[in-house]
């Protein structure tokens, strides 16, 4: 198995967290589907959604793919857009998150 990528969390975010990663995996399909009609539109609205929401939820990684994925929409840059998007997909399937007590 690859290696994990272990991620801490706010604890308040528990209930919030599966439903995030799984509208994040459907953003990346989506930006799949869009590689293919060449809407670099629609892929810069998603990857610009994922660069915001990702740190506000504790993951910079997602944040960072999604400022690259962003600047490849921008650039029309069909391969980049796809490697970033398996990218990110993978990062989702190596998640192992820790939940942390509120700093309260």
């Amino acid at each position: 198995m690859p290696d994990r990528v272990i991620v801490e969390v706010d604890a308040d975010l528990s209930d919030l967290i599966p439903g995030f990663l799984t509208h994040k995996r459907a953003d990346v399909l989506t930006i799949f589907d869009a590689i293919v009609r060449r809407d670099y539109a629609k892929i810069g609205r998603i990857a610009h959604r994922i660069k915001g929401e990702g740190g506000s939820y504790g993951f910079e990684t997602m944040t960072e793919v999604g400022r690259s994925l962003e600047h490849a929409a921008a650039v029309h840059d069909d391969g980049a857009v796809a490697t970033l998007a398996h990218q990110l997909l993978n990062y989702m399937d190596r998640l192992e998150i820790v939940f942390q007590p509120s700093k309260d």
